[in-house]
């Protein structure tokens, strides 16, 4: 009964717990796409935009008009009854429609924007965190090579084949790789809780990140104007453009137009109090003088020439961007090459004749640790390489606008 329930148990939390994602590069953007709180509260801009879209270029309601006086007799009077409403003389509604079909557009924009920042925020925290697991891949294994070597010294001492000194310093030689493996677990946590944040997941939840870093591909190719910030900082243009040239249909201001509906009650002596009744019009036409509205046409306009300069100053940032990364891409490569093809062979070399010289008794223990600290060092900076190329492709791309 015992040993049902213990399985039962384990059964229930299994299928109870939270499935491990598997986030890849190319998995990420779905995944922020989907679940980033940050974006979901960004979207809610499109919504309040539409809505100023909707509700702009409407014609102002009319109005209705109501007069009454009386004499104080209470014997003669007079009711005016009438509706009237502003009609504008100039396309005004039209060009604020067009505002908030740019804010719209502007709006959408911007919500794509936040979305490659974030993706690359991910994906860059997504390449540290692989870094990490790399490292400590090789510290694991040279952790193994120098536990294994402590515990033949201990046992070349006991047998006196070997000095307690050296045993000592084996000892010391190993614990140091456990420490930089902690190291290396802390600053993981870290990524990986801002990284569950960006992926809208809770601080418990599970993710296989892989150890391989991907392979040093070139870089890609492409034109910042696709950006989706540049984009934006068009339809702000496009805004506006339209602000201006609702700044000068503003010039003249609406015509009032209505009818109405007159009744009066009048003495006309010899016949008595007789009732009069009359349907008339009325128009009110706003005269072309005083006000020009100079200042808000000025304003606009600077505002076009500003917004312009601000979209130039994105394609000349994201240039700087793309040619500054693909430049450090290029040199992060050289690099690795380097360290593969002519350091790591010598090093390998060196470590195995120091081993060698060891077991033959014609070396010292500190050329042998310093042998493979020298092949570790360099195992770990072209994991640093890789790590630092893919950093810079992942931003070469951003500023492409390639997400």
């Amino acid at each position: 009964m015992f040993r049902f329930s213990f399985f039962f148990s384990l059964f229930v939390l299994s299928v109870c717990a939270e499935p491990t994602l598997i986030l890849t590069e190319s998995t990420i953007a779905d995944r922020i796409h989907s679940q980033n709180p940050d974006l979901k509260a960004a979207r809610w801009k499109i919504q309040e935009a539409l809505g100023q879209w909707q509700q702009s270029g409407r014609k102002s309601r009319p109005s209705l008009d109501m007069q009454w006086s009386h004499d104080a007799r209470m014997r003669e009077g007079e009711m005016k009854i009438g509706v009237s409403r502003s009609f504008p003389v100039t396309d005004r509604l039209k060009w604020e429609k067009e505002i908030g079909k740019s804010q719209l557009e502007a709006a959408e924009m911007e919500v794509r924007s936040v979305e490659q920042q974030l993706i690359t925020e991910a994906k860059l925290l997504l390449m540290q965190v692989s870094t990490i697991k790399n490292r400590r891949h090789w510290i694991t294994q040279e952790q193994k090579e120098a536990g294994e070597f402590a515990a033949q010294l201990q046992k070349n001492q006991q047998r006196a084949e070997a000095s307690a000194l050296d045993a000592s310093q084996a000892k010391i030689d190993a614990a140091s790789l456990v420490i930089e493996q902690k190291q290396l677990d802390a600053r993981e946590v870290t990524l990986l809780v801002d990284l569950k944040n960006l992926l809208g997941m809770p601080p418990s939840a599970v993710i296989s990140i892989t150890a391989e870093l991907p392979a040093l591909q070139p870089a890609t190719s492409g034109n910042a104007r696709q950006r989706a910030d540049y984009q934006q900082a068009l339809k702000q243009i496009d805004s506006a453009n339209h602000r201006v040239q609702r700044e000068l249909a503003n010039r003249y201001d609406d015509l009032d137009a209505g009818i109405f509906l007159n009744s009066m009650r009048q003495q006309d002596v010899p016949r008595g109090y007789v009732n009069d009744w009359m349907l008339g019009f009325q128009l009110s036409i706003p005269l072309p003088f005083g006000d020009d509205n100079s200042g808000n046409i000025a304003t606009a306009r600077a505002h076009v020439e500003r917004r312009n300069q601000e979209a130039k100053a994105i394609l000349a940032k994201a240039d700087h961007e793309a040619q500054g990364a693909t430049a450090e891409m290029l040199e992060w490569k050289k690099l690795d090459s380097h360290i593969t093809d002519e350091l790591l062979p010598l090093a390998e070399e060196q470590w195995k004749l120091a081993q060698q010289a060891y077991a033959q008794g014609q070396g010292d223990l500190a050329i042998l640790f310093r042998a493979r600290a020298q092949r570790r060092q360099l195992l770990l900076s072209r994991v640093d390489a890789r790590c630092a190329y893919h950093l810079a492709r992942i931003r070469q791309e951003a500023a492409l606008g390639q997400q």
